[in-house]
């Protein structure tokens, strides 16, 4: 009896658990599934319902293949590679030092790639310096000229030799290098390495420039620097800037012999007599450095400034002194008074200029 029970209680529970009869009507093929029921009558479907079952085969393999193209062009593009050298095409092989020029663009280029920056070559070193002729016209400076060819003016100065602007006339044939610069002869003891280093110009500059195989030069060569510039004493001595008259008024004697106005005996007078009041200051006519001051019996009191270029003013007659032995002082700045002390006929300004220890006419100096 107890058997039995407990055999009808088996069969009655395997009946409660055994799986619900397969309807294949109810599986029809849809891109929905029907809601996810439970046993359990407190189940509540509600977020993932009518989620999709698949994603169709097509779309899956273009997703896919498109991935891959993406992933295989940010790699190219983002590549953390350095960029290489077979990128930079170089010019044509210039004449000359072509080897040397090549050496010198190529390292540069590499430095700048190794230090993330853009490559900066201050100069056309691929340019030979050459010229052409230029007739001046009426109406020509030499400013002028040098915008029309977009030069400096130094360029046309020093190629030229011209020692005053003032005398360019009508008619003259310049010479108008293709690059700024100057012309330069080797000295006794130049290298060209120390002229580039005292210029500031790449050596492989002027090779270039000057089509030289070697850097071996001999004293005498003349050399173009391209460019390098005139010292600012030298352009302005030829634009007639460099000096200024110290004191206004009314010339009374000029550089050359003269009768001394005393005794009548035929003197040269290496200097400008310039008429003005007593007590009118004095300018100096250039920066300088006073050199010394002082009283004798010809010039009375006097001051004598000392410029670059070899350069050295003077200043005589004074009736005072305002500046002291070793003080520098500017162009215009006062440094004495109008005067008739020392050998003098009357109140005036006895002004000099020297180069080197040689008397200078001050009127081919001073501007207007």
């Amino acid at each position: 009896m107890m058997n039995e029970i407990i055999r009808k209680q088996h069969i009655q529970q395997r009946r409660r658990f055994a799986p619900l009869p397969l309807n294949t009507s109810r599986f029809r093929v849809a891109p929905k599934v029907q809601h996810i029921q439970r046993f359990s009558p407190s189940f509540k479907p509600a977020v993932y319902t009518d989620l999709p079952v698949s994603i169709p085969a097509k779309p899956m393999v273009l997703a896919f293949l498109a991935g891959i193209g993406i992933a295989f062009f940010a790699g190219i593009l983002f590549s953390p590679w350095p960029a290489g050298l077979e990128r930079f095409v170089l010019p044509a092989e210039p004449a000359g030092t072509a080897a040397k020029l090549k050496a010198y663009i190529h390292q540069n280029i590499s430095d700048s790639i190794d230090a993330g920056e853009s490559e900066t070559i201050p100069l056309a070193l691929t340019e030979q310096f050459a010229w052409q002729s230029y007739r001046v016209r009426n109406g020509d400076t030499l400013l002028g000229i040098a915008k029309s060819f977009n030069l400096s003016i130094d360029a046309i100065i020093a190629l030229n030799g011209i020692t005053n602007a003032r005398s360019l006339r009508s008619g003259t044939v310049l010479k108008i290098p293709n690059m700024d610069g100057i012309p330069y002869r080797v000295k006794k003891g130049d290298s060209l390495s120390k002229i580039s280093q005292t210029w500031g110009i790449p050596m492989e500059a002027i090779l270039d420039a000057n089509d030289l195989s070697s850097d071996v030069i001999n004293p005498g060569t003349q050399l173009f620097l391209p460019g390098a510039r005139l010292s600012s004493v030298e352009l302005k001595q030829v634009l007639g800037n460099l000096f200024i008259y110290p004191v206004s008024g009314r010339l009374t004697s000029f550089f050359g012999w003269r009768n001394d106005p005393f005794t009548g005996v035929r003197r040269f007078h290496a200097a400008i007599d310039i008429a003005q009041d007593i007590g009118f200051p004095v300018g100096a006519s250039m920066d300088g450095r006073v050199s010394t001051t002082g009283y004798n019996s010809v010039y009375g009191n006097y001051i004598i400034l000392s410029h670059d270029g070899g350069y050295q003013t003077m200043y005589a007659h004074l009736s005072a002194i305002n500046v002291k032995k070793g003080e520098r002082v500017k162009q215009k700045q006062k440094i004495g008074e109008v005067g008739n002390t020392g050998y003098s006929t009357g109140p005036h300004l006895h002004f000099a200029i020297f180069k080197n220890g040689r008397a200078m006419n001050p009127l081919e100096l001073l501007g207007k």
